[in-house]
């Protein structure tokens, strides 16, 4: 039986492989926290033929580079502009959403400068809050991700780069996701920053290259600041709540399984070995 993660493994080297001589820039930006829409306009973007940037690629391509990058971004304030460029260069991408690149968007203006920004938010900071610790901040203190962030050497890695991300959108503050009092101990900080980039966006973005994305008016807007037609189907709307622990709990095992399988193959191959090399001894004795 082929691991379920065999095919995202293949797709993410054929990607790496053509991207590599492709160069591509990033055309769009997203500047809004995860819990935004963020999925919604990854599904839209993919729609209209970007290729979009997310945490679920990071989760999917099981792209530990990339997760090594961005927990030194997340210590040094997005100053690496070029390794910004280069990751997104590399793996040719044309569109970048959510957490973790949202937490550098700025620098990625400096590392694309004709690229689009779309920022995606709540109704109210409160809304964004609930939505948050129901979901992205809490999934690394919940059983049994409690058990796989702590044993499991990506997501060890992943736990890591989002305490960093984590601590940069406070301002630079030390924080890991397994404290007792994260994320609900923080909340007038995070409601706060999350309030600030709101605000930054809009001064830190020059007013023709943003649009303040509203998911509710569909494709008519998001199309017409993109210069794109208007596709035949449904607006999207994905990554609900209650689906976000199942998909992350799907993406976990299928990269779990994919371990255990090779591991398998590894003692399989190894037993082999060691049974031909016993074969090839006797027969010199002999």
């Amino acid at each position: 039986m082929i691991p379920p993660n065999t095919f995202a493994l293949i797709r993410s080297l054929l990607v790496m492989l053509v991207a590599s001589s492709a160069h591509a820039a990033l055309e769009v930006i997203g500047s809004g926290y995860g819990r935004t829409g963020t999925d919604t306009l990854r599904e839209a973007l993919n729609e209209l033929g970007y290729k979009t940037y997310h945490m679920r690629e990071i989760f999917q391509g099981q792209l530990i580079s990339d997760v090594h990058l961005w927990h030194a971004q997340a210590e040094n304030n997005c100053a690496d502009v070029d390794a910004l460029r280069e990751l997104f260069e590399r793996g040719g991408w044309t569109a970048a959403v959510d957490f973790p690149a949202s937490m550098c968007y700025e620098s990625l203006m400096k590392a694309f400068p004709n690229a689009k920004v779309i920022h995606t938010k709540r109704k109210s900071a409160e809304q964004w809050w609930d939505s948050a610790i129901n979901s992205i901040m809490v999934v690394g203190k919940t059983f049994p991700f409690n058990i796989i962030y702590k044993t499991v050497p990506f997501f060890k890695a992943h736990k890591s780069m989002c305490d960093a991300m984590w601590g940069n959108v406070l301002g630079g503050k030390k924080v890991t996701i397994h404290d007792v009092d994260f994320p609900h101990g923080y909340k007038e900080e995070f409601i706060s920053a999350y309030e600030a980039n709101n605000a930054r966006v809009k001064k830190a973005v020059p007013k023709k290259k943003l649009l303040v994305h509203d998911h509710s008016k569909g494709w008519t807007e998001l199309c017409k600041f993109l210069g794109k037609e208007i596709p035949a189907i449904p607006y999207p709307h994905s990554n609900k709540r209650e689906d976000f622990f199942k998909g992350v709990l799907i993406l976990s095992l299928q990269m779990i399984l994919g371990v255990l399988t090779a591991l398998v193959m590894f003692l399989f191959s190894l037993k082999k070995l060691i049974g031909l090399f016993s074969r090839n001894e006797k027969n010199k004795v002999e």
